[in-house]
């Protein structure tokens, strides 16, 4: 009960909310693909392709605006606690139900710029999968394979890495099949099925957008050298496993009673340590460090706990008096993530400044005229709110200046400067946000080419400074009027 009071507490203090960091960059692709823009082609990102297809699914379902986003948020989570019960069904549905109330509270601790983060989704379409394998194997019905293989495969077109896990989910059924004596090739049959569809739905977004190509040359040029730079020793990802220093008692716990409960050693076990080992995986060779990387392995390990202290609960002894240690230090943990869940605001001062500097220097007027040198502290989340065309194919550019000792790319340097050098925007809207280094506007001074373009050819607007504890900014230039006029505050070509 008081695990769920928690989570519905989240739901009340963070229904107004509004979307921000990456769900602002998610929302804005898919507002440029519907102004005609092809994905890869004509949007330089490299965000696998069904990271675009789910959000704009969400978005035509729950809208586009702050309350949509919400309720997605909600709809995943709701999704993924159901996912859980199932799962736990024959040994104690309460520990699905405190698997997912636990997670609901840790994410909405986290604050908003986690939610509906492609880890997220990516953990409920896995654990939603899962839920359909156990079924179909606990009420022998092959059928069930079928959304398991859609299912995980979708999450692979979010995260190629769940793919191998699907894989060997799948091949782990196989031995408790012939146990049972019973044919194989049906199971294995509707997950290839399931595979195969969401492979489909994929291939069939690029194609519609002629945008096969491009995809494979961004795979190939854009990925290594974002997963080369920004990365944190293997020490520091280590320590940043677990959720808080605080959990290490309880998986300590965990395992002392994964140990002695014998009585549950079967596939389905075996399939969940599995999961574990790649949401820790997962989290480790992304090395970023992100709290949301951690979201597979939090989910996972979650509801091995509830499993865990639900069933020593039942016994006698030492094992029961573990078990109500485990649950005891969780409650504990309790009232702090709920103080972390009611101080979470989100930090939507840079983008609600930017829309009204937006607005005074003509709003519509700037149609395709604005171009953002930004990652993703709100650049395009302004844009998004005013209804404005970016400028060119570069939503952001962790790929232009990178952090120090890294080799941005000459490739999309080259292509960048020649089209802005063709066709200068309007506006340059520079922010200190950069990917693994400390946010500044002397990110720029890494690239002395674009320097020298940019003071020739534009004058500074204004420059706006928010949060003394870790500057956050961003700085408006306008072309000089040897190209572009001001007329009545408005822009004019």
């Amino acid at each position: 009960m008081i695990f769920c009071v928690a989570a519905f507490f989240f739901a009340y203090r963070s229904i107004n909310w509004s979307w921000q960091w990456d769900t602002s960059a998610m929302h804005y692709v898919n507002f440029f693909i519907d102004h005609g823009k092809a994905p890869y082609r004509d949007i330089v990102d490299m965000n696998m392709p069904g990271s675009y297809f789910i959000e704009g699914w969400a978005l035509r379902i729950f809208g586009p605006g702050d309350l949509g986003w919400r309720l997605y948020d909600f709809f995943l989570l709701a999704v993924l606690t159901a996912s859980m019960i199932v799962i736990a069904w024959p040994y104690d549905w309460l520990a699905g139900l405190f698997g997912g109330a636990m997670f609901t509270i840790i994410h909405g601790a986290e604050g908003a710029g986690n939610a509906a983060q492609r880890e997220e989704v990516m953990t409920v379409l896995i654990v939603a999968g899962i839920a359909f394998a156990f079924s179909a194997l606990r009420a022998r019905r092959p059928l069930l394979m079928l959304p398991f293989g859609f299912l995980v495969w979708l999450a692979a077109s979010l995260k190629p890495m769940a793919a191998p896990l699907g894989v060997i989910l799948l091949l782990m059924s196989i031995p408790p099949l012939r146990r049972r004596k019973e044919a194989v090739i049906p199971y294995i049959g509707f997950a290839l099925l399931g595979f195969a569809a969401a492979s489909l739905i994929i291939a069939g977004f690029l194609l519609r957008y002629h945008a096969t190509g491009d995809f494979l040359s961004i795979t190939k040029r854009l990925l290594p050298y974002y997963a080369g730079v920004g990365n944190l020793d293997i020490v520091t990802l280590l320590i940043l496993l677990p959720p808080r220093i605080a959990f290490i008692p309880l998986l300590l716990i965990t395992l002392i009673l994964t140990l002695r409960n014998k009585d549950w050693k079967n596939w389905e076990r075996q399939a969940l340590a599995v999961t574990i080992c790649f949401g820790a995986l997962s989290f480790v060779a992304q090395r970023k460090g992100f709290s949301y990387h951690r979201y597979p392995l939090t989910a996972f390990l979650l509801l091995w706990m509830g499993l865990e202290f639900c069933r020593a609960m039942k016994m006698q002894g030492w094992t029961r008096g573990l078990g109500l240690t485990g649950v005891a230090g969780v409650l504990l943990l309790i009232p702090g993530y709920c103080v972390s869940i009611y101080g979470a605001k989100p930090n939507s001062e840079l983008t609600d400044a930017l829309v009204l500097d937006l607005n005074r220097l003509g709003g519509p007027k700037l149609q395709n005229q604005v171009q953002c040198l930004d990652m993703v502290s709100g650049c395009l989340g302004a844009l998004y709110r005013v209804g404005l065309v970016h400028h060119t194919k570069f939503l952001g550019d962790f790929m232009l200046f990178g952090p120090p000792g890294s080799h941005p790319s000459a490739y999309y340097r080259n292509m960048f400067l020649e089209e802005v050098q063709h066709n200068p925007p309007g506006v340059i809207v520079l922010t200190t946000s950069g990917l693994g280094q400390p946010e500044s506007f002397e990110k720029i001074a890494q690239w002395p080419q674009f320097v020298e373009f940019l003071n020739s050819n534009y004058s500074l607007d204004v420059t706006r400074m928010y949060d003394p504890i870790n500057p956050r900014g961003y700085r408006i230039y306008l072309l000089k009027s040897g190209n572009v006029a001001l007329t009545d505050g408005h822009l004019q070509h």
